[in-house]
């Protein structure tokens, strides 16, 4: 035996009944989801073409990470305003929202590996363009915004693939486990990126970062590349897909009608634009309120990166049998409260303990928001779904962009952070009040369903009339 021929032997095992399921048997033994603790909070890593996604992640997003701390520094150091800042990062989510949707009927009509792989190498000409223009001394702000903007529309195709392409890596039982792990490594990335980026930053500028990041997107490619087609959980797709317009028609109609779909999205869409403004508001909360350099704004945002590490990995270890909606409606109610008081604070010691207050809490909402999504909707809807899932997030940031920068400007960043806070806390309870009116109102329906469902008991005959 070869391995050429271990797959062939390995399908001739499996019965002819079980290979016509949609979701093909994984090469490797399933581990059952209500393992150990900590089995469970790794379930996801005993299968290869996770494995390969993963580690190409982190290493990637390490890169992103450096570059996401130095282009707002950049931008300061070319004598930048809030606003223009602001504008800047606005410019790099904006596409988001008239193209995620596109993306996502395309994640539901074509092979999303290949569409990761075109997407990944744009980001990463991206990186190496800004790499050269800040290498040779010649970047201006007018730069920096046009390849904002061509990131973003990267972007806005890659994030409906990338958040939908989860559900291929691994079997329905622990597709929880691998959204919380992927945003284990997304924010386990923000604690390393950030940090590193603080030292390089002060040592060889913003340019190095940008080089960095660039050669970083050669692990997720080699990730993408290695990952064997045969082992993805795919859907069977049908032979011919309705118009463009009518696939879209069809994912919005479904959000509207799902109250779980619907009210995490108002939720995530107002806390972006009104709460989570932090790529504009760390740089100058860090440099004109607290009086750190670069190194210093680096460690603050590497302590935001460790609050959201441990919220990520409490979801993995938590698992799908935890209330989702009740850690939705608690992580909102952490961070906005986090967020009001990090406002207040003015010395830097504090500051980092409450921003890793303020990560905990918003990855524990935003990745419940993810996983009670994704566990809502059905698969032939899964890219369109969660394509509004990246425009509600992503096309939130343009709002937050200029609201952010425009307070700032007026007033200052802490005033900003108070305001957003206490903003989002209304949508919170909007969103609470119809998350739990709708849950009640489910729960009394299932209860009417249950009682009629009862035998009727027994009504005893009347009296048999005399002479009978």
């Amino acid at each position: 035996m070869t391995l050429a021929t271990l797959p062939r032997m390995l399908r001739a095992a499996v019965p002819p009944r079980l290979r016509v399921l949609a979701r093909p048997e994984p090469a490797s033994p399933q581990p059952p989801a209500s393992g150990g603790g900590f089995r469970r909070g790794f379930a996801a890593m005993s299968y290869r073409n996770y494995r390969l996604y993963f580690v190409g992640q982190v290493i990637s997003l390490v890169g992103t990470w450096m570059q996401s701390v130095s282009l707002p520094w950049l931008v300061l150091l070319l004598g930048g305003s809030p606003l223009e800042l602001g504008t800047v990062l606005a410019l790099q989510f904006a596409p988001a929202t008239f193209l995620a949707p596109l993306g996502g009927v395309l994640a539901d009509r074509i092979d999303k590996r290949k569409v990761l792989i075109v997407a990944q190498a744009g980001a990463m000409l991206e990186a190496g363009l800004l790499f050269g223009l800040t290498f040779a001394g010649v970047i201006e702000i007018w730069q920096i915004m046009a390849l904002a903007v061509f990131r973003g529309m990267v972007s806005a195709v890659e994030m409906p693939v990338r958040q939908s392409f989860a559900a291929e890596l691994v079997p329905p039982a622990d597709l929880v486990n691998a959204i919380a792990l992927n945003s284990a490594s997304f924010n386990a990335a923000r604690v390393v990126g950030p940090a590193v980026a603080g030292v390089t930053l002060a040592l060889w500028g913003p340019a190095f970062n940008f080089g960095l990041n660039a050669v970083s997107f050669l692990a997720v490619l080699a990730g993408l590349w290695m990952i064997v087609p045969s082992q993805l959980y795919r859907q069977v797709r049908p032979d011919r897909f309705a118009s463009v317009r009518a696939s879209l028609s069809e994912g919005f109609g479904y959000a509207r009608r799902t109250p779980a779909v619907l009210w995490p999205l108002v939720l995530l869409g107002g806390m972006a634009a009104l709460a989570m403004n932090f790529q504009t508001l760390l740089p100058l909360y860090a440099r004109n309120t607290l009086g750190l350099g670069a190194d210093g704004y680096g460690v603050l945002y590497a302590a935001m990166g460790v609050g959201s590490l441990i919220g990520s990995l409490s979801l993995a270890f938590m698992g799908s049998h935890r209330p989702m909606l009740r850690l939705i409606l608690a992580g909102g109610a952490v961070f906005v409260v986090a967020e009001v008081l990090l406002g207040f604070t003015r010395s830097a010691l504090p500051a980092y303990a409450v921003i890793m207050v303020v990560g905990f809490a918003s990855m524990l909402m935003v990745n419940t928001i993810n996983v009670t999504i994704q566990n809502t909707v059905t698969d032939a809807l899964r890219g369109r779904v969660m394509s509004l899932y990246v425009m509600v997030f992503a096309g939130s940031a343009p709002i937050g962009g200029f609201f952010a920068g425009a307070i700032a400007e007026v007033w200052d960043a802490p005033a900003a952070f108070i305001l957003g806070g206490t903003l989002g806390a209304g949508v919170l309870a909007l969103v609470s009040w119809q998350l739990l009116g709708h849950n009640a109102a489910r729960h009394a329906a299932r209860a009417a369903e249950a009682r009629a469902s009862l035998p009727e008991a027994d009504e005893p005959h009347p009296p048999a009339a005399a002479g009978a």
